[in-house]
C-alpha cells in the first residue's frame, strides 16, 4: 500500500478506534474506568497527531491557497479542540450541564465531516 493511501487509512482507523473506545467508556459507567479512559485519551491524541500531519502534508503540497481551505482547516481544528476540552470536563466527574455531554457527542461527527471536506478541498487543489 502506498504512503498516499496508507496515511488516510491509518488516520481513519485511529478515528474509528477513538469512537469505539469512547462508546466503550460511556457504557462502562461512573466512575470512569481508568484503563479504558487512558486508552481512549491516548488513541484520541494519536488520532489528532496523525490527522494533523496528514493535513499539513496536503496543505504544503498546495501551491495556491484559498480562503475556503483556511476556514475548513480552522473549523476542523476548533472541533477537535472542543472534543479535547469537553472530554476533559466530562472526565472530572463533577456535575456539568447537559450541553457539555452533547458537545462531546456531536463534535466527533462534525469534526469528521469537516475533516473529509478539508481533505477533499486540499486534495482537489493539489491536482
Amino acid at each position: 500500500m502506498s504512503t498516499i493511501v496508507s496515511r488516510p487509512v491509518i488516520a481513519g482507523l485511529l478515528l474509528l478506534f477513538t469512537l469505539i473506545s469512547g462508546v466503550w467508556l460511556s457504557y462502562s459507567g461512573k466512575p470512569l474506568n481508568v484503563a479504558i479512559f487512558t486508552i481512549h485519551k491516548l488513541i484520541a491524541l494519536a488520532t489528532v497527531i496523525v490527522i494533523s500531519v496528514n493535513v499539513n502534508h496536503l496543505y504544503r503540497a498546495v501551491e495556491f491557497r484559498t480562503f475556503l481551505e483556511l476556514v475548513l482547516i480552522a473549523v476542523t481544528g476548533l472541533l477537535f479542540l472542543a472534543l479535547f476540552i469537553s472530554g476533559a470536563l466530562l472526565s472530572r466527574g463533577n456535575p456539568l450541564p447537559e450541553a457539555i455531554l452533547r458537545i462531546h457527542q456531536v463534535a466527533p461527527l462534525l469534526a469528521l465531516a469537516f475533516l473529509v471536506m478539508t481533505i477533499y478541498v486540499l486534495a482537489s487543489s493539489k491536482s
